[in-house]
């Protein structure tokens, strides 16, 4: 078992100090102009349109020499965000975006377009390293946890188990709490700064403070503050007080747990947010419940006995609680079998599953073989049970900080936006198309085309044929005749067998003597 703690506590400090490609949920599925594109002249306003609705943080326009402007003219439309830049001359544009999703975790990106010509030379976007950062927010998340499921499922357990009030009971639960407190006041600042991008040098600004408090991350840290103070509170009472005290910090950390996050924020959120409460209160319960037992085998054997009775009455319905909202949240993070193994957070969850199962098989072991022995007297099965605590306390605490790395892990669901319709815009001097490609992956897609005029009317052609090509994976090009919807809409169907980027070309058919033709880049994931 120390062999394994230490295995599992060196895995855990690599995974979360080396970087990661994708690190929240929101995606952007377009943007008008589309990424790459070439424009005739500067578009009036611009559109990101995300997978689901976004809050915005920071949005900057910089140019070809470098020079950022800040885009405070945001409309929100649903799940796009609709921006009225500054004035725009020719050549390169990043549009650099900072949002905060549903979930409450921030994500960043940006994307290139053209105006008037193609340069060479690309507006450099710069961005801070985030490992220090990243190891910073793990580590707070994980001091967190620890006062939430041990420091106030400790204080419910005590209470409500009347487990013996030790005065080692209090000191470890009140450092607990203390920790966690302080931790969660930091990780407001650090919430901030992932938000805003911004290196921990300005952690003592204002808005990093301001921008961190923001959303449902800032409603559940004032949930899990008060969780915190009340379990502090309940053990300076005694009887029905901290009953009360101990029950209100319990019904705390599962608000606080049901309120932002992956799992809380999934869809039917109806069904997800209160499996999430129920699995963050059995679990503190759980968890709560282990020091005060291994502080109660030192006491005379008919106590020990009455709060081994009353924990193995309860502990089932916890565990079966636990097991239950465990398995409906994975099936919705995970949506298929193949995930658990594909995907980062299937990996996740899968040495999760491991170090529970390693804990439950040591939970019956208490509850069948040395629980009996105790009753008899028994006083080395004390020991033992000592002992077994120790190690389940070991895998809790590797269990705690696996789930920690899910704050930078994105879903399989989130991870599903490839499926999400592809959308870009071609402008030209002379004609405008919105082409949307659906299904944005692999297999059989419809692409449909709405072809205008420069001045935004409909414009008439004879007839469109859409050729795919992409000679980077060495794949010639396929050609394909659209169909006309009317109203300049037309619509055409084609295979994409393999992921990676694509041109698409359009050569619209006017008249017998005038034929337009334009390209676009686009992803097939």
């Amino acid at each position: 078992m120390r062999r394994l703690a230490q295995a599992v506590w060196w895995w855990l400090l690599v995974t979360v100090l080396l970087p990661s490609a994708a690190w929240a949920h929101a995606s952007l599925i377009a943007s008008d102009p589309a990424n790459d594109a070439l424009l005739a002249r500067a578009p009036a306003t611009l559109t990101l349109t995300f997978n689901e609705p976004v809050e915005p943080l920071t949005i900057r326009i910089v140019d070809q020499s470098g020079a950022g402007a800040s885009v405070t003219r945001i409309r929100r439309d649903g799940a796009q965000l609709i921006l009225t830049p500054p004035i725009l001359g020719n050549g390169a544009h990043v549009i650099s975006w900072r949002v905060i999703s549903a979930d409450g975790h921030p994500v960043g990106g940006s994307t290139t377009f053209w105006v008037g010509r193609r340069d060479a030379d690309m507006p450099q976007v710069v961005r801070s390293d985030d490992m220090l950062l990243r190891g910073a927010i793990w580590l707070a998340r994980l001091a967190i946890y620890f006062g939430l499921f041990a420091g106030v499922g400790g204080a419910f357990f005590v209470a409500w188990m009347r487990a013996p009030a030790a005065p080692a009971m209090r000191v470890i639960g009140n450092c607990v709490n203390l920790g966690a407190l302080a931790a969660l006041a930091l990780s407001v600042g650090l919430q901030g700064l992932d938000a805003l991008a911004l290196p921990p040098s300005s952690l003592p600004d204002a808005q990093v403070w301001t921008v961190g408090a923001r959303g449902s991350f800032g409603l559940s840290a004032a949930l899990a503050a008060v969780a915190l103070l009340l379990a502090l509170l309940s053990h300076r009472a005694s009887g029905t007080s901290a009953k009360v005290m101990s029950l209100g910090a319990l019904v705390g950390v599962g608000l606080a747990l049901a309120t932002t996050g992956h799992a809380a924020t999934a869809s039917p959120q109806w069904l997800t947010a209160p499996a999430v409460f129920l699995h963050g209160t059995a679990l503190a319960f759980w968890v709560g419940s282990l020091v005060p037992l291994s502080l109660a085998m030192r006491e005379p054997h008919q106590i020990v006995i009455d709060v081994l009775i009353r924990f193995s009455r309860a502990i089932p319905f916890a565990v079966a609680a636990l097991l239950a909202s465990g398995l409906l949240l994975a099936i919705v993070q995970l949506e298929r079998l193949d995930a658990l193994w594909t995907t980062s957070y299937g990996r996740v969850l899968a040495i999760k599953l491991v170090l529970v199962s390693l804990l439950l098989g040591l939970a019956l072991w208490n509850r069948l073989y040395l629980t009996p022995r105790i009753g008899q007297g028994r006083v080395n099965s004390r020991r033992h049970m000592r002992r077994t605590i120790v190690t389940e306390l070991i895998l809790v605490a590797g269990i705690l900080g696996i789930v920690g790395l899910w704050r930078f892990t994105p879903p399989p669901r989130a991870l599903m936006v490839a499926t999400e319709p592809f959308f870009t815009h071609l402008h030209t001097g002379q004609m405008m198309a919105d082409i949307t490609v659906s299904p944005g992956r692999v297999g059989p897609i419809n692409i449909d085309i709405q072809l205008r005029t420069p001045d935004e009317d409909v414009l008439s052609a004879r007839g469109v044929s859409v050729t795919l090509s992409s000679p980077g994976i060495g794949i010639e090009p396929s050609t394909a005749q659209a169909r006309s919807l009317g109203e300049g809409r037309w619509q055409a169907s084609m295979a994409a067998p393999v992921a990676g980027r694509w041109t698409l070309a359009l050569d619209i058919l006017i008249s017998d003597f005038d034929q337009l033709h334009a390209e676009a880049e686009i992803q097939i994931n």
